[in-house]
């Protein structure tokens, strides 16, 4: 967990429910941290979650059109051995 030190000048005040204040505030405080951080890493988690799940969505698109399907995988395939190169070591 980042340090609250870092993160003062750029905390703003929010508004939010009481019931999901104090439970932001009782994860601070099991955690030893600042409500702040709690707020951070929920954001976090949902822009991951948002992310995961448009790219979820578009691989369905991509399946459910055989051509843009076939296109991936001749793609993949021709990426593919590439890993074979003997080039692992290279840097």
């Amino acid at each position: 967990m980042s340090t609250a030190s870092n993160r003062k000048t750029e905390q703003k005040t929010v508004k939010a429910f009481e019931a999901d204040i104090a439970w932001i505030n009782e994860e601070a405080k099991l955690r030893n941290c600042v409500a702040a951080e709690i707020i951070h890493e929920l954001c976090e988690a949902s822009r991951r979650m948002a992310y995961l799940q448009e790219l979820g969505e578009s691989f369905d698109l991509l399946t459910e059109n055989a051509q843009q399907l076939a296109a991936f995988k001749a793609e993949t395939e021709a990426w593919d051995c590439t890993v074979a190169d003997g080039l692992s070591d290279a840097t």
